[in-house]
């Protein structure tokens, strides 16, 4: 999928944004979204801050300080965003992120450096952003790809300086490559060229790695889950 940064308001103070710990934001992923997905939706937003000189840096115990960067390799971008989901409390069915986004060079600790900050989630493209609010998470918005599934939602934004309306994501998804179907296994109802789709997208980001890894591990436990009678890579 593509994905185009919107902006969910702005980081404010505790009253403001659902009682929760001042000037950070929470954002959520379908938990069942694939991990490479996950990853280019991050890569969208630390790209979106890196814009305005600013940078993502994770909050919750275990991960406090540490800074997502598409300058990092994938591997360790994707064991990060694993250790920082698993640092926030449990929510079912989602992946939730605490985060602050101070100017670069600039602790979240520093006067001013997160403070107003503009909030952004990942638009799908050919979807929708829903906004809304919360007593106890502020101003939100949820982002919904074009079936109408929310796939992101970010909130704790300052409900005085909320964004106003709806907003259609301009741009179509990618159409779904053409793939040959595996020997002696029929297409069924169930799969409707969703697997392959993954598969497909899987098996590219698995091409483009030099040696095993953490991130080859996780997308061929996917690939045998998606595809069991493809071979897999080493």
């Amino acid at each position: 999928m593509a994905y185009t940064p919107i902006r969910s308001g702005y980081t404010g103070p505790s009253k403001n944004i659902g009682g929760s710990s001042e000037y950070h934001a929470d954002l959520k992923i379908l938990e069942s979204l694939p991990l490479a997905e996950k990853i280019k939706a991050f890569d969208s937003l630390a790209n979106q801050y890196a814009s305005i000189g600013r940078e993502i840096e994770f909050s919750n115990q275990g991960v406090a300080g540490k800074r997502y960067s598409t300058a990092l390799p994938m591997d360790d971008r994707a064991q990060l965003l694993m250790q920082a989901s698993g640092a926030h409390a449990s929510r079912p069915g989602w992946s939730s992120f605490d985060y602050y986004v101070p100017f670069k060079g600039k602790s979240r600790f520093d006067k001013g450096a997160v403070e107003g900050a503009s909030i952004y989630l990942p638009g799908v493209a050919g979807g929708k952003i829903r906004r809304g609010t919360a007593s106890d998470y502020g101003f939100y918005s949820e982002s919904l790809d074009p079936s109408g599934k929310v796939l992101f939602k970010v909130g704790h934004g300052d409900i005085t300086r909320p964004e106003t309306g709806d907003v259609n994501v301009l741009g179509q998804a990618p159409p779904a490559p053409k793939l040959p179907a595996a020997t002696g296994q029929q297409e069924t109802k169930e799969n409707d060229g969703a697997d392959e789709v993954k598969y497909a997208l899987f098996q590219q980001l698995l091409n483009q790695s030099q040696q095993p890894s953490l991130t080859q591990q996780l997308l061929n436990q996917e690939l045998s889950r998606l595809m069991p009678t493809q071979g897999l890579l080493g």
